[in-house]
């Protein structure tokens, strides 16, 4: 099965439009039911199968005129099953007893690149996930190729991530498809996804959709959370921290009436009590901090075509950072120590629902999120208050225009409404975005080796008028072991200004800028090429890819036109971002994975009306992970090594004392390289795990300016190009029990 480890990605997942089948393999292991990874699942006589992920899980779609399914692992009995409709399948497969010794080939590499859809789209699954700490969302990107994660100052630990060598907030980031963790949640929402509370990650590049939205341009991150009807009933993990950090998560599920409705409790918890300030600089390496979260989410199925689900969660962060001498209470005095305090209060709530008509050629979706959220913050002796609340809401109808499904169409209407409202520098800011869309999309699928998808969006947004939106992706299997993509499409994006920069705050100048609103405008472009190979026996996989994106309006931040302001201003010029990214997967001996990889970015803008490389991005980076599980999966070793290419560092024109060769290696910061380590030792329900991360403790120097004098007109937090806090040792606990 060339194609086995591929799962299918579509965009609706609770409910299958497309003539998709699900279902859940076990393993009778003494009388009791054992879910079975990298079980085998194919359609008979056909090309089109799938493999089975951690949980057991399988989707497949039905195949024309086929109704034999073959499921098959080894050591235990093949299964051939005959399938008239799409009920969902719970199948047990009995012990193989004649076989005298059972070994498993098969093994779960955690990362795919899908052959099947459109857009170029990366799953991580819940095995990648383990392979390193993954406390939350913005930390489970270690090991992948695609992906940066940085902190945007020294002193609040916000992170930010990149993706095509923009920075996240050009990547629609979405939560079981619905746009999230945008506005005033920007800085600090990569931190509100609990890494042991996500089910898999999807990551595309370029243009997506348009039935997601107007929104991405660089990309789209969706997040899956685990689902209250999964077979997993219990799940708990606690991590330690060596610099202090002590973290537990948990969740579990309830069938509240047999396999119809069910609902799923998640609890999340970190503090950060210990200070740490491994560069005596007199700052904090990281802020103090306590976050507590609690999602409860409910799914009902009748398994005749309808499907809903719903849930709430709440969530508190509270963080101090600054000087080590500032404690809580303190107030915000020049003649206490600098301190920057950020208070973040957030509810949010979901509903989606859908419906499959019987004939399967038709299904209606409404997919909604609303949120709530408050900050209070102060950074030195300016203070930073805002609120949101905002509502997602999209209704979209799926129709198969004849029997093989050659043809489709999407089509409906969403609705964005965001009220804000913010206070910086006594400047009180209201606003209220309200924005009806609608959307149409086409898909032409002749054969499984092409798929043409294009689609047109028109949003009527009452602060910036009407806007189109058009997006084209398309895929061709060139050959059995060859896949190519193309994809062009624009994207627009709503930058609230002040709450997605207020980190800008932690430096001695203050922010200059016009509008509190401003909307960016891009097109992208890309092309991808995947190859699989046969290299002594075993499969490897060459993944190329080339996007870039040109922006035709974009907000500017300005750290070097002016010594007294840091300016916010509209592109007044070119600017453009070049992603070429090649990656190699595969498995050399027996368990053990292996994943090169090397991306070049090409980032310029034009800033104070010159067109130079953009500050604080590396021109490049460089991934090498290894995997390796003993045989039936009793330990796990993973090792990952980043390089890290040099980049500008930002001076006001009064330090470059009138050089116009900016573009060479003045102020500039040289490469690094990053390791990460982890051993995990697995039992029948638990497993146990001991990492480091940041191995040979590089930390980028001095990044507080001024740290003596913080108060001063030279200090500056946010000129952060690398690492700030040094190794970190973890260990961790996660246990795991399921349904029988």
């Amino acid at each position: 099965m060339k194609k086995s480890g591929i799962l299918i990605l579509i965009f609706l997942p609770f409910f299958a439009v497309s003539q998709v089948l699900e279902g859940v393999v076990y393993g009778n292991d003494k009388n009791k039911k054992q879910p079975l990874p990298g079980v085998n699942i194919y359609w008979q006589g056909t090309n089109t199968g799938v493999a089975s992920d951690d949980t057991g899980t399988f989707k497949i779609r039905k195949a024309n005129g086929n109704q034999i399914l073959v499921v098959s692992f080894v050591g235990y009995e093949t299964k051939e099953l005959r399938v008239d409709d799409l009920t969902p399948l719970e199948i047990v497969l009995e012990p193989n007893l004649k076989l005298g010794e059972v070994k498993v080939v098969h093994k779960n590499r955690g990362t795919y690149l899908s052959a099947i859809d459109p857009i170029q789209t990366e799953r991580i699954n819940g095995a990648e996930l383990h392979k390193a700490a993954c406390c939350n969302l913005a930390e489970s990107f270690e090991t992948n190729p695609s992906v940066d994660v940085s902190y945007s100052d020294a002193v609040t630990g916000a992170k930010q991530i990149r993706l095509l060598g923009l920075e996240g907030t050009y990547s629609l980031l979405q939560i079981e498809n619905m746009p999230n963790l945008r506005g005033l949640a920007t800085n600090f929402g990569l931190t509100y996804v609990p890494g042991p509370w996500m089910e898999s990650i999807q990551v595309s590049k370029g243009a997506a959709s348009v039935l997601n939205g107007y929104e991405s341009i660089a990309g789209q991150i969706n997040a899956e959370y685990k689902k209250p009807d999964s077979q997993e009933k219990l799940f708990l993990n606690t991590f330690f921290g060596a610099s202090g950090r002590l973290e537990f998560n948990g969740n579990g599920n309830i069938r509240v009436h047999k396999d119809m409705l069910t609902t799923g409790i998640f609890v999340h918890a970190s503090d950060q009590s210990q200070k740490n300030d491994h560069n005596g600089d007199g700052f904090l390496d990281e802020p103090l901090s306590r976050q507590v979260q609690v999602l409860n989410r409910w799914k009902y199925n009748n398994h005749k075509g309808y499907m809903a689900q719903a849930g709430f969660s709440v969530l508190t962060d509270d963080r101090l950072g600054g000087q080590t001498a500032f404690e809580r209470g303190m107030q915000p005095l020049v003649t206490n120590p600098f301190g920057i305090s950020t208070e973040n209060y957030r509810l949010e709530g979901f509903f989606k629902t859908g419906y499959v008509w019987p004939n399967q050629r038709t299904a209606l979706a409404w997919l909604s999120n609303i949120s709530q959220h408050e900050t209070r913050s102060f950074y030195g002796l300016n203070h930073y208050d805002a609120s949101e609340t905002r509502f997602y809401g999209s209704a979209v109808l799926t129709r198969d225009l004849d029997m093989p499904g050659k043809h489709s169409v999407n089509t409906g209407f969403s609705f964005i409404y965001d009220n804000f409202s913010e206070n910086l520098y006594n400047r009180q800011m209201e606003r209220k975005e309200q924005v009806p869309g609608l959307f149409a999309e086409y898909t032409f699928k002749p054969g499984e080796d092409f798929t043409f998808m294009a689609g047109i969006r028109s949003d009527f947004h009452n602060l910036f008028g009407t806007f189109v939106t058009p997006r084209m992706h398309l895929r061709y299997n060139m050959g059995e072991h060859v896949t190519v993509r193309a994809s062009a499409g624009k994207g627009y994006r709503t930058a609230n200004v002040i709450s997605e920069n207020n980190y800008l705050l932690a430096s001695a100048r203050p922010i200059q800028w016009t509008d509190d609103i401003f909307q960016e405008k891009a097109w992208n472009y890309g092309f991808a090429l995947i190859q699989y190979y046969t290299v002594w026996g075993r499969e490897l996989q060459l993944n190329a890819e080339y996007f870039r994106t040109d922006f035709q309006t974009q907000l500017v931040i300005d750290r070097e036109t002016s010594a007294e302001n840091i300016i916010l201003a509209p592109l007044d010029g070119q600017s453009w971002s070049n992603s070429l990214q090649f990656d190699l997967r595969y498995q050399p001996i027996e368990r053990l994975d292996m994943l090169l990889a090397y991306r070049h970015n090409d980032v310029k803008q034009t800033i104070g009306g010159q067109l130079m490389e953009k500050p604080l991005t590396s021109r490049y980076k460089g991934l090498i992970t290894f995997n390796y599980t003993t045989n039936l999966k009793k330990w796990m070793f993973d090792y990952t090594i980043q390089f890290n290419g040099g980049g500008r560092i930002p001076r006001v024109h009064e330090e470059w004392m009138d050089r116009t060769d900016i573009s060479g290696d003045f102020f500039e910061f040289s490469p690094y390289t990053v390791m990460n380590a982890q051993i995990t030792k697995y039992f029948r329900y638990w497993n146990i795990y001991l990492g480091a991360e940041n191995l040979a403790d590089f930390k980028q120097l001095n990044p507080v300016a001024a740290a003596d004098d913080p108060f001063g007109p030279h200090f500056d937090a946010t000129n952060v190009w690398g690492p700030v806090k040094g190794r970190r040792i973890y260990l961790g606990l996660r246990f795991n029990l399921n349904y029988e």
